[in-house]
C-alpha cells in the first residue's frame, strides 16, 4: 500500500508539472494581452479560466495539445475536454472542432516522422507491450485496427508510429483515426452532460478542485495501464 501510494504521488507530480508548464505560454500570452483588465478587476480563478477558453490562445491550446498527443505528448485530449465541458464556456462545439484540426495536424506530423521503435520507447508512459498489441490489432484488422485506440489505453501516438509499417492509404487512416477519436469524445460529452445538472454549481465555484480531480484520476488510470504493459 505504502507503495501504491508512493507511485501515486510520483506520478500525480509528473501529469501536474507537464500539465502546467503545457498551459504555461497559452495563459501567459492571454494574460500579457488582456493584464489591463486584470489588473483592474482582478477576477478570481474561475472567472479567469472560463474568460481564458473563450479565448484565441484556448483554441491555439486545444488544437497544440492534440497535436502534440499524436506525436509525442502523453495527456489524452478529452482531459482538457472534460474541464471545459463542465465550465460556463458557450463554445464548446467549436473547440472540439479545433481538437480534431490538432489532431488532423498531428498525425501528420507523426507519419512524417515515422518514429523508430526505440524512439517511441524512449518517451513517457510507451511501452513495448504497447507497441506489440498495436502490430497484433492492424495484422489481424488491418486500418480498422485504429478502432482499439480510444478504449485500449495504448497511446495514439503508438498508433501513428506504426501504422506506415503496413502500407496504408493514410487519408483514410486519419479520417478513421478521427472518426474512433469522435466515438470517444461522444461518450464523454454523454457522461458530463448527464452530470452537469447535478454538479456544475460546486465546479462553478472550484474549478480549481475539478482540475486536480481530473488529474487525480487521470494519474490513476496512466498507471493501471502502466501496470498492464510495462
Amino acid at each position: 500500500m505504502v507503495d501504491l501510494i508512493a507511485s501515486f504521488v510520483i506520478n500525480f507530480c509528473i501529469v501536474f508539472a507537464a500539465i502546467v508548464l503545457f498551459f504555461a505560454p497559452f495563459v501567459a500570452v492571454f494574460w500579457y494581452r488582456h493584464r489591463t483588465e486584470i489588473a483592474l478587476k482582478r477576477p478570481h480563478f474561475n472567472y479567469f479560466m472560463e474568460k481564458f477558453f473563450h479565448s484565441t490562445e484556448s483554441n491555439a491550446l486545444v488544437a497544440t495539445w492534440a497535436a502534440a498527443e499524436a506525436v509525442i505528448w502523453f495527456v489524452i485530449p478529452e482531459f482538457l475536454l472534460i474541464l471545459i465541458m463542465f465550465m460556463k464556456v458557450r463554445r464548446k462545439v467549436q473547440l472540439v472542432i479545433y481538437d480534431i484540426i490538432g489532431t488532423v495536424v498531428g498525425t501528420i506530423i507523426a507519419l512524417a516522422l515515422h518514429l523508430s521503435e526505440s524512439s517511441l520507447l524512449s518517451l513517457p508512459y510507451v511501452y513495448q507491450g504497447m507497441i506489440t498489441h498495436v502490430n497484433q490489432w492492424f495484422s489481424e484488422y488491418g486500418i480498422f485496427g485504429i478502432f482499439f485506440q480510444p478504449f485500449s489505453g495504448v497511446p495514439y501516438k503508438v498508433f501513428n508510429a506504426v501504422a506506415l509499417d503496413y502500407g496504408f492509404f493514410i487519408p483514410f487512416f486519419i479520417v478513421l483515426a478521427v472518426i474512433a477519436r469522435m466515438i470517444r469524445y461522444l461518450i464523454v460529452y454523454e457522461i458530463t452532460k448527464a452530470l452537469y445538472p447535478f454538479v456544475h454549481r460546486f465546479v462553478r465555484k472550484h474549478y480549481a478542485i475539478l482540475f486536480i480531480v481530473a488529474m487525480a484520476i487521470f494519474t490513476m488510470l496512466l498507471m493501471k495501464v502502466s501496470a498492464t504493459y510495462a
